[in-house]
């Protein structure tokens, strides 16, 4: 694998940094890890202007993608929202820009704004999983039966919100194949004292019918507010259509993925397949928005409809 060599850092060093703190920390959601290292890369960096830092930061981004497996969609969206967030010259959220940075001869003023913005972009993101437990847990009530596909951990943190608030209720889980994270999920909510139960993909049409709702977590959503998920999400989310239940998606911002696909031949093939040379066992599938209820996100409830909107709003 080709990798560049630029102002004296190699971007080799950043991926394998990237690729070993993954393995170490599965708590953590790969796009947040890519955003460290890029945090990291500005850190140490020593070009001199802001062009060539963007275009070395986008050539990272992209290495960081093919590195990140099945969460490419999740880390390709996150890492260029970074991007964006922290070169753009008037940002709402940030106040006015001190014209006296961009007018020194120095990139080190530049260099620190930037870091700046960084860090604050990144304390936003990490208190994403809270803002939307906090929003999403009412929707769980004593007595209700929820269904969750494969490992998620914003789907977790609202399941342990809900019951630390004393709620009583069950959690069915997907045992999720070929890899069987559904089985973690179970583990996990249960260490939480949580009533869990593993089941078999192919058993979802049984076990519809008393179920209150679906909840699931994403690999990405993309513009037209449809979801990219583990594999069998789209199955779910066709039988809960059919028997009238609920299906709604637990989602951090930084996921919002600019994208619009159709059907599921138009998702990219590096977010399918772990291997594009082979083709083999799709990882992720397409779940059209017609069958979505509700996305919760750090962003508020939105509908499908109003993920375009959401969209335009963090890239302007």
């Amino acid at each position: 694998q080709h990798y560049y060599i630029t102002n004296n850092l190699r971007m080799e060093v950043f991926v394998k940094e990237f690729e070993q703190e993954v393995q170490r920390n599965d708590e953590i959601p790969e796009a947040i890890i890519a955003i460290q290292s890029l945090i990291r890369y500005i850190e140490q960096s020593n070009v001199g202007t802001l062009q060539q830092l963007i275009e070395e930061l986008q050539e990272l981004s992209s290495l960081l993608k093919s590195a990140a497996g099945t969460s490419t969609t999740s880390v390709v969206s996150g890492c260029d929202l970074f991007v964006r967030f922290i070169t753009l010259m008037r940002n709402r959220n940030m106040g006015p820009v001190d014209s006296d940075i961009w007018e020194s001869k120095s990139f080190d003023p530049v260099r620190h704004f930037l870091l700046d913005r960084g860090n604050q972009f990144m304390k936003r993101l990490m208190m994403s999983r809270k803002k939307i437990a906090q929003l999403a847990y009412p929707f769980i009530t004593d007595g209700v039966t929820v269904l969750a596909v494969s490992l998620s951990r914003v789907v977790l943190e609202i399941l342990c919100k809900a019951h630390d608030k004393m709620k009583k209720f069950n959690v069915l889980v997907t045992i999720s194949e070929p890899d069987k994270e559904g089985a973690m999920m179970v583990k996990a909510l249960r260490d939480k004292g949580i009533q869990a139960t593993q089941i078999l993909d192919c058993s979802i049409g049984f076990v519809m019918e008393r179920v209150d709702f679906i909840l699931v977590g994403a690999v990405g959503v993309v513009e037209n507010g449809g979801l990219i998920n583990k594999i069998g999400t789209y199955p779910v989310a066709v039988m809960a259509k059919s028997l009238n239940k609920p299906f709604y998606v637990a989602v951090e911002s930084f996921k919002f993925y600019r994208n619009y696909p159709l059907c599921q031949l138009d998702l990219p093939n590096d977010s399918k397949y772990l291997k594009i040379e082979e083709k083999g066992h799709p990882t992720v599938d397409f779940t059209p928005p017609n069958l979505i209820n509700k996305l919760f996100t750090d962003l508020g409830v939105l509908t499908p409809s109003a993920v375009s909107d959401e969209l335009i709003k963090l890239y302007i």
